[in-house]
């Protein structure tokens, strides 16, 4: 049986969609032409925007909740730090037209990966999957936007796959195994 990710993701190219990968520190801005958008997480945030009515939609992939003290973020890395690309892609949408109440707003990821050798989660310190989300629910609290999904937490990955146009996104859970 094929999982819904599996799925969806072969159906994207049946559509003649292009199919593009987000890496870490990146995002996407949606156009006129259809696309899926997919990537894979850990401790990494995702956060998607999508406006039903204009059709346009947006993606991050943050690595990081912010920058240290006194780091400037200069053009081109605003994808790394949770802060930062969800302002970034909140401000786009919005010279796009997006009216800020239409957005349907979708959390994802925030893994916690770090393990000791016996399988036991790390202190709440260094839980970086844990303070992404934190962050990226905190920032789109601030912004008064509804949030309409989430998927956060735990001590597994995530593949994903945004259809920007539509709003859709799939999840497939990468469970951990013991090597």
């Amino acid at each position: 049986m094929k999982s819904v990710f599996e799925a969806r993701r072969g159906m994207g190219m049946d559509m003649d969609c292009p199919v593009l990968f987000l890496n870490q520190g990146e995002f996407y801005i949606s156009g006129d032409k259809p696309v899926a958008v997919r990537t894979i997480l850990g401790s990494c945030v995702t956060v998607t925007m999508h406006c039903p009515v204009t059709e346009i939609g947006a993606i991050t992939h943050s690595l990081l909740p912010y920058p240290l003290p006194g780091t400037r973020v200069g053009p081109g890395h605003q994808g790394r730090f949770v802060v930062s690309s969800v302002n970034y892609i909140f401000d786009r949408l919005m010279l796009l037209g997006v009216k800020r109440s239409s957005l349907e707003v979708k959390v994802f990821g925030g893994g916690r990966m770090l393990l000791h050798p016996e399988g036991m989660p790390l202190g709440k310190e260094i839980n970086i999957g844990r303070r992404n989300a934190e962050t990226a629910l905190k920032v789109i609290g601030e912004l008064g936007l509804k949030i309409t999904a989430t998927d956060v937490g735990g001590t597994w990955g995530r593949r994903l796959m945004f259809f920007p146009q539509q709003g859709d996104v799939w999840i497939k859970k990468i469970l951990r195994r013991a090597v």
